[in-house]
């Protein structure tokens, strides 16, 4: 399974002299050992079969060279990672995180010290682990039943629901990606959801445009993959930013398993991720390309 977005990437990989398969990664008759390479792409489901997901993570990642590695896989997958963010001085979106099961009182409590940090009342819960949006919820104050059911649920489901602020400028600039190869930012993309929408993914009718970073957004984005990963750059990084207010640029979220990189929109950096996947498997590139 891959992105539509990806087929940039695979369009400039095989001119490179590289060969480009495409099995599912739950597919139990595929032979991992007999890759150079395994780039996890489009495993949008993994969040519904996570104990299964991480044993093939742990499995494939040591028969066959795995980006991003198994240990970032790990580090990044559940949302709590954005306590290590918070540690490291990362500006992040403010988050509180339940362990145990809530009541609209209690949410009523953090929902009010987390609006007047960030100007609002109404709140958005998300699971620890999920992807594109699953598991989200938008409310307003008057649904703190609603709303402690479904955290309630979610941390039977995964152990851990965050509680953000729903940040007002989503609705009108949404979020910035900033995009990493090999450590080095290639691109950004500003998405924006549709009229009457919150969620900015172009399934849901977000609007997706090329946008040059500024330099407090750029160093933001590179104290958040070093928080994450270390000194070892990962080979691909996607660090999503919204504007919180009195607190400018904030981390929303870490993508390093799967994320969506935009190369239909930047080719350039589709190239330099060839680059980068040449490098670290010391293959010669054609000297035309």
């Amino acid at each position: 399974m891959i992105a539509h977005d990806d087929e940039a990437l695979i369009e400039r990989l095989v001119p490179m002299g590289f060969v480009c398969e495409r099995p599912r990664w739950d597919d139990p008759s595929v032979d991992w050992a007999s890759f150079d390479m395994i780039l996890i792409r489009t495993t949008w489901d993994y969040q519904e079969h996570l104990g299964a997901f991480l044993a093939w993570v742990d499995r494939a990642g040591a028969l066959a060279p795995m980006h991003n590695p198994p240990e970032i896989v790990r580090a990044n997958i559940d949302k709590r990672y954005m306590r290590t963010l918070e540690r490291a001085g990362v500006p992040i979106v403010p988050t509180v995180w339940f362990e145990r099961r809530t009541d609209p009182e209690t949410l009523a409590g953090a929902l009010d010290a987390l609006g007047a940090a960030a100007g609002g009342t109404a709140g958005a819960l998300k699971p620890a682990v999920g992807a594109g949006a699953s598991g989200l919820l938008l409310f307003s104050r008057d649904e703190l039943d609603r709303a402690s059911v479904h955290a309630n649920e979610q941390i039977g489901v995964c152990g851990c629901v965050l509680l953000q602020p729903a940040i007002g400028s989503v609705r009108t600039r949404g979020e910035l990606s900033v995009v990493l190869i090999d450590g080095e930012v290639t691109h950004a993309v500003r998405k924006v959801p549709a009229a009457g929408e919150w969620r900015v993914q172009i399934e849901f009718g977000g609007r997706y445009t090329l946008e040059e970073a500024g330099e407090t957004e750029l160093g933001i984005a590179r104290r958040a993959v070093a928080a994450l990963a270390g000194d070892e750059a990962p080979l691909y990084a996607r660090i999503d930013l919204v504007e919180v207010d009195g607190l400018g640029p904030a981390v929303i979220e870490v993508e390093l398993i799967e994320p969506e990189l935009f190369f239909a929109r930047a080719a350039d950096g589709a190239d330099r991720f060839g680059r980068a996947v040449a490098r670290r498997l010391a293959f010669e590139l054609p000297s035309v390309l």
